[in-house]
């Protein structure tokens, strides 16, 4: 794809509103981390770092996207790296929802496996097709455990799926190539715009799912 890039103060800057956009991101997520963060159960928890770590995620891929002429690949590490720690921590949140504690502790080997093993992959292959793999059995894995749990009449797991059908408008934008300008609102800049409503859900579901104070839940 065309990267866009511009002068200032001397440096050659890149993709300006993929940076901006990937900075918005960090802010939806820093306010719902700091909204979830007043209450401390335990699929709360991992919920915060979720949603703290994406943060990170999106707040060092800004910088990635605008200083790559001067960090190239090597900038995308610790986003990428934030990103697959906060996929298996919305994993471990799911996980501790699970009352069958055989799979429970089968749930939770997967994901400690598949964590190892992106980074892993990530050493000997620097390339974000890792994360997407490692994003994807996080949309299997908690998409049933969502799927079950509506079914059985837990309505608030239903916010997830609807979260998690945001993934596969991304694919379908990524996979497609699908672009309104290839240099000014690229498939990247639609995937972005997708994610906002996608966390939104997930930060609604965390909501319906957990026990959070009268005040949050109001006001939220």
């Amino acid at each position: 794809m065309e990267k866009v890039s511009f002068e200032f103060l001397g440096l050659t800057l890149l993709e300006p509103l993929s940076s901006g956009m990937n900075w918005v991101l960090a802010v939806f997520c820093l306010y719902f981390y700091q909204t979830l963060r007043k209450n401390q159960n335990e699929p709360n928890r991992y919920w915060t770092w979720f949603f703290l770590l994406f943060a990170i995620s999106f707040f060092f891929g800004g910088i990635s996207h605008l200083f790559f002429e001067y960090l190239g690949m090597n900038g995308k590490i610790p986003g990428w790296s934030a990103a697959a720690l906060a996929v298996s921590s919305g994993e471990l949140a799911m996980i501790a929802g699970t009352e069958n504690s055989k799979q429970k502790q089968m749930l939770l080997t997967v994901t400690r496996s598949k964590l190892f093993a992106t980074f892993v992959l990530l050493f000997i292959d620097l390339s974000f097709t890792w994360i997407m793999v490692h994003t994807a059995g996080f949309w299997l894995m908690t998409g049933v455990m969502a799927f079950k749990r509506s079914r059985s009449g837990q309505d608030g797991y239903r916010l997830f799926l609807y979260g998690m059908s945001s993934l596969l408008l991304i694919a379908i934008v990524k996979i497609g190539q699908i672009d309104i300008d290839p240099a000014w609102f690229n498939r990247d800049d639609i995937a972005h715009l997708i994610m906002i409503g996608m966390y939104w859900m997930f930060f609604r579901g965390v909501l319906a799912t957990t026990d959070m104070p009268k005040e949050v839940t109001h006001t939220s």
